[in-house]
């Protein structure tokens, strides 16, 4: 992660870390993927999934290399490495959250998840879907790509991953990033906004991905196993 892109999360972490039905929807979505109890979320930024996680009794580190989330993060109980040299052990089990996107060379990231995890061992990604809805926001935190589902699985294959299973998630908010671009409506990380989108919005509509998560998301879930 560059240093430029991570420093522009830092907004996003903050307003996003506010959206209870939206995390706790998606926290459990990515947790019943989870197959051992032991876990490192690459990309932790505050804390936030860890501790869900913890309170499920998971045993779950973070990397993380900005300062502020690494603050934010033990101040939440949550043991994090801000080097990877210093991981000693492979995991069964590497989350990403939204981390990937931030990131350039994306492959090479790819691959150094690879190395951290055990023969068999599952990664987790939970990522941006769809440059179709490529607006302001994606620009004002530092967004290198949104992903397409071909052109994901074909980096998880290259970078030594076997794909177990995919779906979309949040297609209501799909749909309001395409008609907030459609109306050029100008978008930004407002708490307020984002907080009565979730509480008013996506909690209502949410519980439209069961007819769409294999056609379309603002996000998409992977989860895949290391090839051996």
């Amino acid at each position: 992660m560059t240093n430029n892109s991570n420093e522009k999360d830092i907004l996003a972490l903050e307003a996003m870390s506010e959206l209870k039905n939206y995390n706790s929807y998606t926290f459990k979505l990515i947790a019943d993927s989870i197959t051992s109890k032991k876990v490192l979320d690459f990309g932790s930024g505050y804390g936030v999934f860890c501790e869900y996680l913890q309170d499920k009794n998971y045993d779950v580190q973070g990397y993380e290399i900005n300062q502020l989330a690494i603050d934010e993060s033990k101040s939440r109980g949550i043991e994090v490495f801000s080097n990877l040299l210093a991981i000693k052990e492979k995991y069964e089990t590497i989350t990403s959250l939204n981390v990937l996107e931030h990131i350039e060379d994306d492959e090479m990231v790819i691959k150094d998840m690879n190395t951290l995890l055990k023969d068999n061992g599952r990664l987790i990604l939970y990522l941006p879907n769809s440059m179709k809805v490529w607006t302001d926001l994606d620009n004002l935190v530092g967004h290198y790509r949104r992903y397409t589902k071909k052109d994901l699985l074909l980096k998880l294959e290259r970078g030594g991953f076997t794909t177990l299973s995919w779906e979309y998630v949040d297609f209501i908010g799909w749909v309001v990033l395409y008609l907030s671009k459609l109306l050029r409506i100008n978008l930004n990380y407002d708490e307020k906004r984002l907080v009565n989108y979730d509480k008013y919005i996506f909690k209502l509509f949410k519980h439209l991905d069961i007819f769409f998560k294999y056609f379309l998301g603002k996000n998409i879930l992977v989860v895949c196993s290391k090839k051996n």
